[in-house]
């Protein structure tokens, strides 16, 4: 656990004698806040720094920064962010007329923390120390009842308990989800699932049901994601493992591959998949060849088979796809073929064939022009 100092700031931000320097040319008071004080303290890599300033407007304080690292400041609702090497830099509006004012409104106490480049800590470590989520105030999720998903996701991330009365403040206000924005929903999903406890997160989320506005909790599989996160890190095969609500998935908003995907996942008939021959299995893997790697874990976890998984394994690491890709539609046009649903038909077998080894690469032209001409 670091204890925050001067040189501990210079380490973790690039950019802190450009600070000192405006803070001095401008009689502002700058202040680094938040959860990069958190990852600090835990010794975590700091890729997102938050800062706030006073008697300076946050505005002229990003666009002054912007200019001194060569980044163009975008602006949001209450803050402007600046990209800089992989660095995200927020700089915040104050929370109030002061700083104390400030960590005062932070959603919990492992994130009301404000430094000052002189390295006065406001607020305290201990919930830090002790691993502890602990909301900051009474209204803290009538302000944000997104607050309630991020900490479910702080378990997953840090491992840390979520405190008693703060989970029944969560529970009593957790029908404010409804109204949260679903792609601030989806973000917080995706950090959770990468979290190196999300056996807690999932855990929480299935014992105290705190966020049954949202989730079935019936329809979800803590066991089998714990153990499809040792296979993979997709996370729409993670979600369609975990999570069979299919309201929860289209409500995420997730993007048009991961929606396909899931859809593919699915759709699996398991049954008719477990009685099929070698061939039928490799048609199904031809036709589903970009997302096999995937089925194979999605069979294996989900479907709880091993023996099919390693079957399709097998198969699939016999076809050759780059030489199925030697059949197209100019070798077609160079044969004579015109453009029509014809083309399709032609492809897909003979590229079948040619993936299982059953055609040749130099029997292409010969055994196009006796099938269908």
């Amino acid at each position: 656990m670091s204890i925050i100092s001067i040189e501990i700031l210079k380490k973790n931000i690039p950019f802190f004698y450009i600070l000192k320097n405006i803070e001095k040319e401008y009689n502002a008071k700058i202040y680094v806040v938040g959860g990069c004080l958190r990852d600090i303290c835990l010794n975590i890599p700091v890729h997102d720094i938050d800062i706030t300033a006073e008697n300076i407007e946050y505005t002229k304080l990003a666009k002054i920064l912007g200019k001194y690292l060569k980044s163009y400041a975008v602006a949001f609702k209450d803050n402007m962010r600046i990209m800089k090497n992989n660095l995200i830099i927020d700089i915040s509006k104050l929370r109030g007329s002061t700083i104390y004012e400030d960590v005062l409104k932070r959603d919990f106490t492992i994130n009301n923390l404000a430094c000052s480049l002189d390295a006065e800590l406001i607020g305290s470590i201990d919930d830090i120390k002790n691993g502890v989520i602990k909301a900051v105030y009474s209204n803290v999720f009538d302000d944000d009842a997104l607050r309630i998903v991020r900490a479910v996701r702080f378990a997953a991330v840090f491992g840390f308990d979520i405190e008693s009365d703060t989970m029944q403040l969560a529970l009593s206000k957790n029908s404010l989800l409804k109204n949260t924005a679903s792609e601030r929903v989806l973000e917080e999903f995706r950090k959770m699932f990468q979290g190196r406890f999300l056996n807690k997160a999932v855990n929480i989320i299935t014992e105290y049901n705190i966020l049954s506005p949202l989730l079935d909790i019936s329809k979800l599989d803590n066991e089998k994601l714990l153990q499809a996160v040792n296979l993979s890190d997709k996370f729409d095969l993670l979600l369609s493992i975990w999570c069979k609500d299919k309201n929860f998935i289209e409500y995420l908003g997730l993007t048009v591959k991961e929606q396909k995907n899931i859809s593919a996942y699915f759709s699996i008939d398991y049954d008719t998949l477990k009685e099929s021959d070698n061939r039928n299995l490799q048609y199904f893997i031809f036709t589903h060849a970009d997302l096999i790697k995937d089925i194979i874990i999605y069979v294996k976890i989900n479907f709880q088979d091993d023996y099919l998984a390693e079957k399709l394994d097998n198969l699939y690491n016999l076809m050759d796809f780059n030489t199925a890709k030697a059949v197209n539609g100019a070798l077609l046009l160079s044969l004579g073929f015109k453009p029509s649903p014809l083309f399709s038909e032609i492809i897909n077998e003979t590229a079948f064939l040619l993936a299982i080894n059953e055609l040749k690469k130099d029997n292409i032209e010969e055994y196009i022009k006796t099938r269908w001409c």
